[in-house]
């Protein structure tokens, strides 16, 4: 067993881009932060490390050994929405919460055991601009951590004593939220249509990958709401063969891609983590 059990798995979330911070740990079945009327022990951000709570989790490996250094017991906070890609449907059996209670079967995906006795079941954000309520219609005991949430991680230690462990690792691919729970969550506002940047690469390219990256524009442009997330990864993906091939280079391909889909409304981090994921597939797709 690792002398750093908690500090090796702050890193491992991060490693998969989910950011983490400390959290305040039991002790003799109280909360280590000192307040006898301690409303949320062993569940709230230490303030000392990280002051702005969920805003300060990271990803970055030197302040998570950092902070883990100076408290090595700490719990462990993942947060979630957009930011993270991270939806996490919260399960207390407590209050009523249970698996075959919801609207429909949930799928396989990373799934814990709290301390509490229930269930985290991790889920890819959306994206698009949705925001989910932070508990479920109709469905005691069932709650959703969406964005500005956040969640304790195994092996987080539980005021009763109890560990959070995983049933499903987290190793596992996280899988999409099921239609039930996107009925759920509240649509933005539609946005107008973009207009794509003109296509300014000089010399570099080749007409052929110009005139699709024209394409791609428009289309990712013009995608409707609930669809442009997902319109990019595609994007990324045929335009990441071409970089691969020649016919672009491929920081224009990113920053016009990038450039249309934050004025479509995706934030900065999901088209980061998207533009990646697209156009790393399309390039491997090209070399296999």
């Amino acid at each position: 067993m690792s002398a750093h059990p908690r500090l090796d798995a702050a890193l491992s979330y991060a490693a998969s881009e989910w950011p983490v911070f400390p959290l305040w740990w039991p002790v003799n079945g109280r909360c280590a932060c000192g307040k006898p009327d301690c409303q949320h022990p062993a569940k709230h951000p230490l303030g000392t490390l990280a002051p702005h709570g969920v805003k300060d989790a990271t990803t970055d490996s030197q302040t998570i050994r950092l902070w883990w250094g100076r408290a090595p017991l700490a719990n462990i906070g993942i947060a979630t929405g957009p930011e993270s890609g991270l939806v996490v449907v919260d399960l207390d059996p407590r209050n009523g919460g249970q698996p075959d209670r919801l609207p429909g079967p949930l799928p396989t995906t990373p799934t814990a055991r709290t301390g509490g006795g229930g269930w985290h079941y991790y889920l890819a954000h959306p994206g698009d601009g949705l925001k989910f309520p932070p508990k479920l219609p109709g469905c005691p005991g069932a709650d959703i951590k969406g964005g500005g949430g956040y969640v304790l991680a195994p092996p987080s230690l539980h005021v009763s004593g109890r560990r959070y462990s995983w049933d499903t690792p987290p190793t596992h691919i996280l899988a999409p939220c099921p239609d039930w729970l996107l009925n759920a969550a509240k649509r933005p506002d539609p946005n107008p249509t973009v207009t794509p940047p003109a296509v300014h690469v000089g010399n570099h390219g080749t007409a052929y990958g110009r005139a699709a990256l024209r394409a791609e524009l428009t289309r990712l442009a013009q995608a409707p709401e609930g669809d442009r997330n997902n319109a990019l990864n595609r994007a990324g993906y045929s335009l990441g063969r071409l970089v691969a091939a020649g016919h672009l280079p491929g920081d224009t391909v990113r920053g016009l891609l990038a450039t249309v889909a934050e004025k479509a409304g995706l934030l900065p981090q999901e088209v980061e983590r998207t533009l990646r994921s697209g156009m790393n597939a399309g390039r491997e797709v090209h070399h296999a």
